[in-house]
């Protein structure tokens, strides 16, 4: 599941084998005897959920940070910006070495 709201939903004797999920939220759901096997749900993932009888078994391991894509144009402002801070010291140190000399920049 990539982008999925389950609200108001009853989930009986089901099970959820591998499942990989980014922005997936159960809301106000009613769970019952459900096997979550080796999946990324994690309990911030139920919201107000009745959880009766359910199992969570070997849950997947490693980073587990949800992106949202409207911070794909923060990281690129981030980037830039962080580039952008190094331009004075590369302008000034241009300017140093056609004033002193590349040789006696080096030394």
């Amino acid at each position: 599941f990539k982008e999925v709201r389950f609200e108001d939903s009853l989930f009986e004797d089901c099970y959820f084998e591998d499942v990989r999920s980014s922005e997936t939220f159960f809301e106000n759901c009613t769970i019952i005897s459900t096997v979550f096997y080796n999946t990324d749900l994690y309990e911030h993932k139920f919201i107000n959920c009745r959880l009766i009888n359910t199992t969570f078994m070997m849950e997947k391991e490693g980073c587990h940070i949800d992106f949202e894509e409207d911070n794909d144009f923060l990281i690129y402002l981030v980037s830039f910006l962080g580039s952008l801070s190094v331009l004075p010291g590369n302008i000034i140190s241009a300017l140093l070495m056609d004033k002193i000399g590349r040789i006696k920049m080096i030394g």
